[in-house]
């Protein structure tokens, strides 16, 4: 409906009243019983307000008999289409025919044009209540609607105040535009940037989209009433609902649009209003109005505001020409409790702004503002005595930080837990959200404060500030149990694998040596260089001394073999080089193998807990660690989401205390935020983190979307941080309380802590296992050779023959022997053997001259001739 019924009863009743003083109460002695007036409606008007309002004033003229004391009104009403023109120009000349002294209407401002040409021909009184933006002179036209010219001079007046440069106007019908050349076109905007769009109800997204990315935040709406408010929910569609944004109105109907989803977000709205409702006459003709006989549709009225586009009983009214330029316009702005009068515009004096702070200085209101919250250690804990109410009930790091940005930012706030105790997550079954993003979406709560993680899901249906805290998602484990030094120990700097390896290289090596001594022709040697009439040459690298050579160079012993060939050269070089490495490697390994503490840890990382099933882990529920796992990509998290999905009984704990005390129960890992799980393990010391975060997000204070506390919240945070108070903050609940964790850690001026013997305690039984193993190897060399040499007594005749005991006895004895003489009685009796006829007996000095030499062949003939020939 473009225009009101009561700015149309008033027009009605202002017209009748000069058809009545002018035409008809002078010759009210002469005038017939009945006067005819005629009025055009449009259809979709029909029984409407403006029909309304017009049979209102005639009833009201027909009972005040001093004006028309022998005559009454008669209308004649008449329904045309909407810009249908000709239509409209044959219902005037029906009412003409019907004999009506004046017309009425219509409000459709194209279908009036036509009106008035018909009455402005037959010289026929019309009076209207709608937009002309014709500057022609009219003679038998009067229009009650302010003239355009001065709208515009008050729209400018207004935009010369805010100190606009760069604005968008946004109109519906071609006449919008004509109707606001003048502004466009007026010399005080050289300097100002103006972005014109035509738009209707399916484009008004469209445009408003287009006017925010082009980041203009001043826009003046000419739309028609009828569709207005479906521009308002195409703002709130794009979140242009907070204080950048500034909204002037051309229509006077603002204040009887609902405006309930900007009264609270600081939207800068502005409009002009022709009728002040307040007054105590207008007050009088709607209390009229309603007990009138015509309000059988008063559901149409409003006994606060008339709800139209154009407000009637207006004030002073003065006419020029037939256009009305005496007038008075309140200007209205939105605030928090509704549309306000902030000043004034008349032609003469313009604008009177008499409230400036409604327009600059919003944050100093008083704003008190509802701040949901959940109980969490250190963030938000609260007093359990009863000496607390109020806000004072609660404490901790995020209640600092929220007094300190209320102090900065400007407001009061009422705290309250949030009744399911839950941070938000969503449902993925029934869409659904819950906790403290819940009572946002649903305006319950104007803040949400807490540790709180900015996530995806939610910043698409609430809106966070800038994070005042960074973390990650960590693990938290039951601290390992020291590992007991193992008696060989000594044996971890190398791995096993790496010991096997090293012994296979012994063997290898020694094996190498001996063949290729063998082959090699310098190796053998004549044991006599004096005697060079022996034949027999010899190799030092036997088998036996080959593994000796190798094993005393491997413990950098050395031994009395030495290489003479290039071949055995080269082997025992690359062999020394090898057992250089591998034994500096050892002894740098060795001192942090026995100095540093080892513990047993199941889990190292995230890999390890999803690579395994005896260690349940779990998170919190309804909170952004879970809905981390659940939504993750990451094959990994996916596995570890399964899991917890799938575990029963649940892994998933109501409260962070039930999580922690699973821990400390065994044989559970929680995954929580990193913050919360420094301030435990810092608490506790048989806590601790395993591995690195997972991710890295933060911390935010939530809002509703499009509420125009969010970036100034935001900006309060970044000066906070800049100062470095949230940081003192947070040393000051971390770090400084009482009851931290003093751990036994080793200071920085001790560089190694002393061995026990559970740390080298091995060494001592390998040289006892060595010590014994070579014991039984010498005593099965003793009883091998006298058993040997009891064979031999019993092979020879010349010798007396001996038990196996007996012999041992003799060995036995003369191995205890401290002094005397040296000479072993077997050799003895060994060398008798070559003597014929000589009976064996034992002598002082019976020890050979030289001792028993290795293996030994015979030179060659051919010897100097080709000694690669010799084996």
């Amino acid at each position: 409906m473009s225009h009101s019924w009561g700015y149309s009863g008033a027009a009605a009743v202002l017209f009748l009243g000069i058809v009545v003083s002018r035409f008809i109460a002078p010759a009210s002695s002469t005038l017939p019983p009945q006067v005819k007036v005629g009025a055009i409606f449009t259809e979709d008007e029909k029984n409407g307000p403006n029909e309304l309002a017009f049979k209102y004033a005639i009833n009201k003229i027909n009972k005040d008999k001093t004006l028309l004391p022998y005559t009454s009104l008669v209308y004649d009403i008449q329904y045309v289409p909407r810009d249908d023109s000709f239509h409209a120009s044959k219902k005037a000349c029906q009412l003409v025919q019907y004999g009506v002294y004046a017309i009425f209407g219509p409000s459709d401002p194209l279908l009036g044009s036509h009106i008035h040409s018909v009455c402005d021909a037959l010289d026929i009184p019309h009076l209207e209540a709608r937009l002309d933006v014709e500057s022609d002179v009219r003679e038998f036209s009067i229009n009650l609607h302010p003239t355009q010219h001065l709208l515009n001079a008050a729209f400018q007046d207004v935009m010369t105040f805010l100190n606009w440069t760069r604005i968008a106007i946004i109109y519906e019908k071609e006449y919008g535009l004509l109707k606001l050349r003048e502004l466009v076109k007026s010399p005080q905007n050289n300097g100002l940037e103006i972005f014109l769009r035509q738009s209707n109800p399916d484009s008004y997204q469209d445009v408003l989209k287009e006017v925010k990315d082009k980041e203009i935040r001043n826009i003046v709406i000419d739309t028609k009433p009828g569709n207005l408010q479906l521009f308002l929910k195409g703002i709130l569609k794009l979140q242009m609902n907070d204080y950048k944004y500034h909204y002037l109105f051309t229509t006077f109907d603002m204040e009887t649009f609902d405006l309930e989803d900007f009264k609270y977000n600081f939207v800068n709205i502005t409009a002009f209003r022709i009728v002040d409702t307040e007054d105590i006459s207008v007050k009088e003709i709607l209390r009229s109005m309603s007990k009138s006989q015509f309000n059988r549709d008063l559901r149409l009225l409003n006994s606060t505001f008339i709800q139209v586009e154009l407000k009637g009983l207006s004030g002073p009214i003065e006419f020029k020409e037939g256009r009305r330029i005496k007038f008075k316009l309140d200007l209205l702005k939105l605030k928090q409790p509704a549309l306000v009068k902030v000043g004034e515009w008349q032609p003469v004096t313009g604008v009177n702004i008499t409230d400036r702070a409604a327009f600059f200085d919003s944050g100093t209101m008083n704003f008190t503002l509802v701040v949901t919250t959940i109980l969490e250690t250190p963030y938000v804990m609260m007093h359990t005595t009863n000496n607390y109410t109020g806000n004072n009930r609660f404490y901790g790091f995020c209640i600092d930080i929220l007094d300190r940005i209320s102090q900065e930012v400007g407001f009061d706030y009422l705290l309250d837990l949030v009744p399911d105790r839950k941070y938000g997550a969503r449902d993925p079954s029934t869409g659904l959200w819950n906790g403290m993003v819940l009572q946002l979406m649903q305006h319950k709560a104007d803040l949400a404060v807490g540790s709180m993680t900015i996530n995806y899901a939610r910043e698409s249906v609430i809106d966070f500030t800038k994070p005042f805290m960074n973390l990650g998602i960590s693990i938290l484990f039951k601290v390992p149990k020291s590992q007991q030094a193992k008696l060989f120990s000594f044996m971890n700097p190398l791995a096993t694998q790496i010991w096997l390896y090293v012994l296979s290289a012994y063997i290898l090596v020694s094996i190498t040596m001996f063949v290729v001594a063998r082959f090699s022709p310098c190796e053998w040697q004549n044991p006599h260089p004096c005697e060079i009439d022996n034949a027999l040459v010899k190799n030092q690298f036997s088998l036996a001394n080959s593994f000796w050579f190798t094993i005393g160079t491997l413990m950098q012993q050395g031994s009395d073999l030495n290489p003479k060939a290039t071949s055995t050269r080269i082997v025992g070089g690359i062999w020394w080089f090898f057992t250089l490495i591998i034994i500096s490697s050892y002894t740098a390994n060795l001192a942090a193998f026995l100095t540093v503490e080892r513990m047993i840890t199941p889990i190292e990382n995230a890999e390890d807990l999803a690579g395994q099933t005896e260690i349940s882990y779990g998170t919190l529920e309804s909170g952004s660690t879970m809905t981390f796992f659940r939504d993750s990509m990451i094959e990994t998290y996916k596995k570890m989401w399964r899991f917890m999905e799938n575990r029963k009984p649940s892994v998933f704990v109501p409260t962070y205390e039930e999580g922690i005390q699973k821990v400390l129960d065994g044989n559970y890992a929680f995954l929580m935020e990193s913050t919360m799980l420094d301030y435990i393990v810092q608490r506790n010391c048989n806590l601790t983190q395993i591995g690195a975060p997972l991710d890295s997000k933060g911390y935010g204070i939530a809002t509703p979307k499009g509420s125009p506390w969010r970036d100034r919240i935001s900006l309060a945070i970044l000066e906070l941080q800049e100062k470095g108070e949230i940081q003192m903050l947070y040393d000051k609940w971390w770090k400084k309380n009482g009851d931290i964790c003093h751990r036994n850690v080793k200071g920085k001026e001790s560089k190694a802590s002393s061995l026990g013997v559970d740390n080298i305690g091995g060494v001592f039984v390998v040289l006892l296992c060595g010590l014994t193993f070579a014991v039984i190897i010498a005593i099965f060399e003793f009883c091998y050779n006298s058993k040997k040499n009891a064979s031999n007594d019993k092979r020879s005749a010349s010798v007396p023959h001996q038990s196996l005991c007996s012999e041992m006895k003799g060995e036995f004895c003369f191995a205890l022997k401290c002094g005397g003489s040296r000479q072993r009685p077997a050799l003895r009796r060994k060398c008798s053997k070559c003597m014929s006829d000589v009976s064996y007996v034992p002598a002082t000095l019976d020890v050979p001259p030289h001792p028993p030499l290795p293996p030994v062949r015979s030179i060659p003939r051919n010897t100097t001739e080709n000694p690669s020939k010799i084996f």
